[in-house]
């Protein structure tokens, strides 16, 4: 008995699962709004008339590893993702006609 008080890392006490029930008033709550860093999109700034078009300025860290959808125009859907690889980020576009 002693030693399988010494074996349990858990506190000690009933354990036990309850469902989760879904009341009336959670069924019409509306989702919650996207936080602002996150509106910021790559795709949808300006470049400078000065730069190189093929580039983008550097992503926050929060828009990293974060998949995008820009509004489906001219019938076709565009998804971005842009990932780090060391010192350097990569941007990948998937063109999807709709």
């Amino acid at each position: 008995m002693l030693l399988e008080k010494y074996l349990s890392s858990s506190p000690p006490g009933p354990y036990q699962q309850e469902t989760y029930v879904i009341k009336s008033e959670d069924k019409f709550k509306h989702p919650p709004f996207l936080p602002p860093h996150l509106l910021q999109v790559l795709l949808n700034k300006d470049t400078g008339v000065s730069c190189d078009p093929t580039l983008l300025p550097e992503p926050n860290h929060v828009m990293l590893n974060h998949l995008y959808a820009l509004s489906i125009k001219d019938g076709v859907m565009v998804l971005s993702a842009t990932h780090r690889y060391k010192k350097k980020y990569v941007t990948t576009l998937l063109y999807k006609p709709i």
